[in-house]
């Protein structure tokens, strides 16, 4: 569980180098987020267009 801190939904409303869906931005700013913090996560996804954002931004994929 992640809590959707200001810094979180602030980045969520940015616009993606890949158009995304309300609930994949709120996703990929988590996962920013963390990964700002210094945290090594890795997508495991079978939603090809949030896999597509997860690349846009260096996000790794787990391989399925």
């Amino acid at each position: 569980m992640a809590e959707l801190n200001p810094s979180v939904l602030s980045s969520a409303l940015e616009p993606f180098p890949v158009a995304v869906r309300t609930l994949d931005a709120l996703h990929m700013a988590t996962m920013n987020y963390f990964r700002s913090k210094g945290d090594e996560l890795t997508l495991a996804s079978y939603d090809n267009r949030l896999n597509d954002a997860a690349r846009a931004l260096d996000i790794p994929l787990y391989g399925f």
